[in-house]
């Protein structure tokens, strides 16, 4: 990023300014927030307001470029060019500076999962679980923050022994670039749109290159690959997309931003405030054939739980409730009236033709007017009748329902990441060509899940091996094994477990130590891996003639690799 988009920082006043020289410095500030909207890497996105509304927020301290931004801008550029070139730029889910020092010499970029943060390590009381975004907010960041510390680190030693080295040992040492960019697990934002701007501060200063925010409701939050997920309105994501770019620019910050839908598998709406979701909402008739008035099933349970019935009983009763009624969108439930009514066969078809080229951008409560107006009587239909005791709506999910909203996000994000419950390349490339249509060059990212039983799928060896590549070519730039780091941490291990218990330090030497040298893995002298060597130097520095105190002298162990 060019110096230019920041304002030249300036000795901060010992006196009182003058009201000239306060306009003076914010109409300075606001042609810096300009410049840095006008970057070529902006070209695709929209802002809901101005320049000068960011700059009167960002204080007298001038917006500094953090460390972090160096990266984003780092990440950019790796994911344009990948995309001129048509290939992937996909990578796994680290869970420690072990495996994060490992994928730098082959990967371009890493990821960082909720999931596992979750599940391994949490911050507060340390209170690991699913992963049902309840963690304390700071959790993923600062694991951001140890890797990206870690990577500092390793970045440093690297170089170090590279310039100390002879021209013969640089021959053996390979160049490994350890600033990989990160990119991190946001979940739903963590809460409401302070939380937001607060959360994406905290990973820019921790590190962050790129981050994804998901329209899963906060406190209803599941992983993308379990059951019961609640996504938000369209309209209450997108708020979360400008906050969180609001809070960026606050910091001039290049972060990229990664908009994720959960729609394809969710089966429940939080509200029904954005029109855009109401074609997907499903209801039920509000009355019985015999003209009876239907009761809601959130009351139908709670006079169960008052009478005291036992809550195998109240489920049992809400199995009931569903079996006994068709679930249905409003326009489904329009087709229906149509086919039943006393309209002539031909006509019947051309009405239902007439409704939904008239209903196309309307709300439910305009469809139903124009239902009305072309059957003489209104829909019996009702959104509100099988709303769970939680006030959720149902909803089709489905592919239809998640593209719909990933072309809405799309202005406000970098990338769009469409989760989808299997592996399914026709799919995606369905999906991809309908929002490129739209967003020509939009960047997609795909999760490559363990969630996945891939073996289950019908994938040949060869399509295993092809699956990122042909993806690439639909414009999955981004395409991540989330918890790859979880499951070759917990196969090592086992493995090395098992052995170990029978065959004792040959299971050790075999699984581990001839392993490392054959795969030349630097973790092997782990201490030269951890910075002694490095850290060792500084020292001598520092402090001369201490050769005696060196912790690589001549009695150090890894003298033996």
């Amino acid at each position: 990023m060019s110096s230019s988009a920041y304002a030249q920082p300036a000795a901060l006043p010992i006196d009182q300014p003058s009201p000239a020289e306060e306009t003076a410095a914010l109409e300075a500030r606001i042609a810096s927030v300009e410049a840095f909207f006008k970057q070529p890497r902006f070209a695709s996105l929209s802002r809901s307001y101005s320049a000068a509304s960011v700059a009167s927020k960002q204080g007298t301290l001038p917006p500094l470029p953090l460390p972090s931004t160096l990266l984003a801008d780092k990440l950019f550029a790796v994911f344009d060019r990948a995309a001129k070139e048509g290939r992937p730029v996909h990578t796994l889910g680290a869970v420690d500076p072990v495996q994060m020092s490992q994928m730098a010499r082959w990967l371009e970029v890493m990821y960082v999962s909720g999931w596992a943060a979750s599940s391994l390590l949490t911050t507060g009381n340390n209170e690991v679980g699913p992963d049902l975004g309840d963690y304390p907010y700071t959790t993923v960041p600062n694991q951001v923050h140890r890797l990206f510390r870690a990577q500092q680190l390793h970045d440093k030693k690297h170089l170090d022994a590279r310039l100390e080295a002879t021209p013969e040992e640089l021959k053996k040492l390979p160049y490994i670039d350890y600033l990989r960019p990160i990119i991190a697990d946001a979940d739903t934002g963590h809460g409401g749109t302070s939380a937001v701007m607060k959360l994406v501060k905290l990973f820019a200063e921790s590190g962050a290159s790129a981050i994804h925010l998901e329209d899963q409701l906060h406190g209803g939050k599941k992983c993308g690959h379990l059951s019961g997920k609640v996504v938000v309105p369209t309209s209450a994501h997108i708020t979360r997309l400008i906050a969180a770019r609001f809070q960026l620019d606050l910091l001039q910050h290049t972060m990229l931003l990664i908009a994720r839908t959960d729609a394809e598998s969710a089966r429940l709406l939080s509200s029904t405030v954005d029109a855009r979701d109401h074609p997907y909402i499903r209801g039920v008739p509000a009355s019985f054939p015999d003209g009876s008035r239907r009761l809601s099933l959130a009351e139908t349970l709670d006079r169960a739980e008052a009478a005291g019935k036992s809550g195998v009983a109240i489920d049992q009763l809400e199995l009931d409730w569903f079996a006994g009624v068709k679930l249905t969108t409003f326009d489904e439930a329009v087709e229906e009236a149509i086919d039943v009514s006393n309209l002539t066969g031909e006509r019947k078809a051309a009405a239902f033709r007439e409704y939904r080229t008239a209903v196309k951008g309307k709300t439910n409560s305009e469809a139903r007017d124009i239902a009305a107006d072309i059957l003489g009587a209104q829909v019996d239909w009702d959104w509100d009748l099988p709303r769970t005791r939680e006030g959720y709506y149902h909803t089709t999910g489905g592919i239809e329902a998640a593209i719909s909203r990933a072309l809405e996000f799309a202005p406000y994000a970098d990338m769009i990441w469409l989760e989808t419950k299997e592996p399914n390349l026709k799919q995606a490339q369905s999906f991809a060509r309908r929002i490129r249509e739209k967003f020509p060059g939009k960047w997609l990212v795909y999760n490559l899940s363990p969630s996945f039983n891939w073996s289950a799928h019908g994938f040949s060896e060869a399509d295993l091996k092809a699956f990122v590549w042909e993806l690439a070519k639909e414009g999955f730039v981004l395409q991540l094994v989330s918890l790859a780091g979880l499951h070759s941490n917990a196969l090592g291990f086992a493995e090395l477990a098992q052995n170990y218990k029978t065959d004792g330090m040959l299971a050790y030497v075999e699984k581990v130590q001839r392993k490392e040298k054959e795969l030349g893995v630097d973790v092997l002298t782990h201490q030269k891996w951890s910075g002694a060597d490095y850290i060792d130097r500084i020292l001598s520095t520092v402090s001369s003639g201490s050769s005696s105190t060196s912790s690589k002298g001549k009695d150090s162990t890894e003298h033996d690799f």
